[in-house]
């Protein structure tokens, strides 16, 4: 997928982008990286490596001149994470790489995606915001929530949710 961001391309992210991945987590500041994680660690290779691999987890990549500028992240739990190279901010980035991991959530079925930050991540507060996202406090943290596929009254996930009756 293609926008007019200057070529940027958003693509489902493949074990051979974990090299570029890594880049981006490596252009982190701590407080980036806290925001992601909600504590400081280093990201390693071989951890994008194992969440690349992982089935319960599904990667979009955001590129601009052959170099991954954000990333997003849904688990199949629902909780989703995005993060954005720091010169890449405030373009859409973020939104976008959420709308995909909305979309891919409801080819999931899964009902809500989730995500926790803290009450000064205002950027991620606005973004969510805007995108119909409810929060609850708990323990000093903003859980962000974001309703994606309606319970069916038959409980069948077989149910296309691209079909109109």
């Amino acid at each position: 997928m293609k926008n007019n961001e200057s070529e940027m391309i958003y693509r489902r992210a493949v074990e051979e982008d974990a090299e570029k991945i890594y880049e981006l987590y490596k252009s982190l500041s701590p407080e980036d990286i806290y925001d992601r994680f909600l504590h400081v660690k280093k990201v390693s290779l071989e951890e994008i490596k194992s969440y690349l691999r992982d089935p319960k987890c599904i990667v979009y990549i955001a590129e601009h001149n052959n170099k991954v500028v954000g990333e997003g992240v849904l688990y199949i739990s629902g909780e989703v994470a995005v993060v954005v190279h720091p010169s890449y901010r405030k373009r859409g980035i973020g939104k976008t790489l959420l709308r995909l991991l909305h979309q891919e959530a409801m080819r999931k079925r899964i009902s809500r995606i989730f995500f926790y930050t803290s009450p000064e991540n205002a950027p991620v507060i606005k973004l969510a915001s805007g995108l119909g996202c409810k929060f609850r406090y708990i323990d000093g943290l903003y859980m962000g929530i974001i309703e994606v596929c309606p319970p069916t009254l038959s409980g069948s996930s077989d149910e296309n949710p691209d079909t109109q009756k």
